[in-house]
């Protein structure tokens, strides 16, 4: 980078930040909002980065989705999302109280938590986890849910078959070992296999229960006004009596523009917010707001379409990879809220090296690739791009970033915004002709949202493999990773299928971010999970 350059950049954002604080400043002395979430002592009100999708859990497509969810809806088990500094959440009981594996790690027995309600009144038993089960898996199932099957084949891939023992005694045989079974049990945000409530679907019928959940968890579902909130109450006969919600309301609402987010916040309408944009940091601070940061099990990685014209050739994905200023976009635009990525394996997964290295930065490199492939003047393309889910920040800047970079080497993109469930609902049935890339981030506790990406029998309508990436050898590899013993084999297995990833150029990773959450000086309790979402069940207002 030119001193020139630097010197821009540099000067740029402390033009940007002193627009900021002086936008925000006389914002906030225009304005005379009624503060609901100051006024409400017994009101969580949480401004999050979009709407929410679908309520279903076994057919929910977003991270900010899941943010509801599990508090409405539990499984087997769960992660414990209050456990301080730990790097993964430990798995702990949740619907089963206890479970044995058996020697050869194939079948699992659940105990069943007795004197368990869902939030309708209907009794929690076997005989409900078979009625979930059925609805998951089986097609010939009279309340089979059919987009279950693709959502959530990261889950029952495995699955060999399923039975009630007794009343509380429930039972899953898997084909083969599942080194993370009872991990991708407790997991969410692209399906998740939490328990409904029979009689509430029997009663609503399946797409009834977008609009009408019934769970078992420390929330019941309130109101919701699509596109402006949804409401969770309060679940005062709550089993785990160390999480009966210290709070009445909890309040979750979808504001995709941060500046409206943090206007939010310093006003009082909103208690929280999710994500903050890194330029508003110091001056929320200032203003006496408390800031939490931590590390999240994320990566933002680039779909590239293998079914597009000049994509094809490996090269001209190379090059494009090749073009990308990843440290420039998490010095200057991230403002040290991320840092680079490289390769497919995430921060806070198994297997993640943080020594590990894909493609250099090299523009001038990457034109003479793209010669070789026959574009010595570059081509023509589309990024489709969402405004913002669970995480995201300012996501167009994310594309005007690429698009400068690609425009340096000759590929000219145009950019297309969509709201973030139209974008998964996209992203489901593959990327769009004439589109060479599409961007969410993804990432687990776990590998398994691998499995939603890879393979080829993960290309839509079956999963999230949205650029067509064929190579047969992902699912021989991902099953193998799935039935290991040991930890190291599994780590083995995994570095493979990077390297792999990584010669075929199907993903271009660009940054780990740094997840941040903004509160009032009021309100407490807070713990920030190694996650894509948090408890709020600990938090409350002094």
């Amino acid at each position: 980078m030119c001193i020139r350059d630097r010197f821009n950049k540099e000067n740029f954002h402390k033009v940007k930040n002193s627009f900021l604080s002086g936008f925000l400043a006389i914002a906030l002395a225009s304005l005379t909002i009624t503060s609901p979430a100051l006024a409400e002592k017994n009101t969580i009100t949480i401004g999050i980065e979009a709407d929410l999708a679908r309520l279903d859990p076994h057919i929910s497509t977003t991270w900010n989705t899941f943010k509801a969810l599990l508090h409405m809806y539990e499984g087997f088990v769960a992660e414990d999302l209050l456990a301080e500094n730990v790097e993964t959440p430990p798995i702990v009981p949740s619907l089963a109280e206890s479970w044995e594996i058996s020697a050869d790690k194939k079948t699992y027995t659940f105990k069943l938590r007795e004197g368990v309600s869902f939030h309708d009144g209907e009794p929690w038993n076997a005989q409900a986890a078979k009625f979930n089960l059925d609805r998951m898996t089986n097609p010939d199932f009279e309340f089979h849910q059919p987009g279950s099957v693709g959502l959530l084949s990261w889950v029952w891939g495995d699955l060999e078959s399923y039975k009630v023992v007794n009343d509380f005694t429930f039972e899953i045989k898997l084909k083969q070992p599942n080194a993370e079974f009872l991990r991708r049990l407790s997991a969410g945000g692209s399906g998740t296999p939490r328990m409904i409530s029979p009689a509430a679907v029997r009663k609503y019928g399946n797409d009834g229960i977008n609009t009408n959940p019934v769970g078992t968890g420390p929330f019941k579902f309130g109101e919701r006004e699509v596109g402006v909130q949804t409401v969770l109450v309060k679940n005062s006969g709550y089993w785990d009596e160390k999480r009966v919600p210290k709070f009445e309301r909890l309040i979750l609402r979808g504001i995709p523009e941060v500046t409206t987010r943090e206007l939010g916040l310093l006003t009082g309408e909103l208690d929280m917010i999710s994500t903050p944009s890194p330029d508003s940091l110091e001056y929320l601070e200032a203003q006496g707001m408390t800031m939490v940061k931590g590390p999240v099990s994320t990566i933002y990685p680039i779909w590239l379409n293998f079914r597009e014209g000049p994509l094809k050739d490996v090269r001209v994905r190379r090059a494009m990879a090749m073009a990308i200023d990843r440290e420039g976009m998490t010095k200057y635009l991230r403002r040290g809220t991320a840092t680079p990525a490289y390769g497919i394996l995430n921060y806070g997964g198994p297997g993640w090296d943080p020594e590990y290295r894909d493609f250099p930065y090299d523009p001038e490199g990457a034109k003479k690739l793209l010669a070789e492939a026959g574009y010595p003047d570059g081509f023509e393309t589309r990024l489709d791009w969402t405004m913002g889910g669970g995480g995201d920040v300012n996501t167009r800047a994310d594309a005007e970033w690429l698009q400068r970079d690609l425009g340096r080497i000759g590929i000219r993109a145009k950019i297309e915004l969509f709201d973030n469930g139209t974008y998964w609902d996209m992203l489901a049935k593959g990327t769009r002709e004439g589109t060479c890339c599409m961007q969410v981030s993804w990432g687990e506790t776990g590998f398994f949202w691998l499995d939603l990406i890879l393979p080829t029998t993960a290309q839509p309508p079956n999963g999230f493999n949205s650029g067509y990436y064929e190579n047969p050898k992902m699912n021989e590899l991902l099953a193998s990773a799935r039935a290991t013993s040991s930890e190291a084999e599994m780590v083995k297995i995994l570095h493979e299928i990077r390297d792999i990833v990584t010669n075929d150029v199907a993903f271009i990773p660009l940054y780990t971010p740094i997840q941040v959450y903004a509160m009032r000086p009021e309100v407490k309790g807070f713990v920030l999970a190694p996650q894509h979402w948090a408890d709020y069940t600990s938090v409350y207002k002094e």
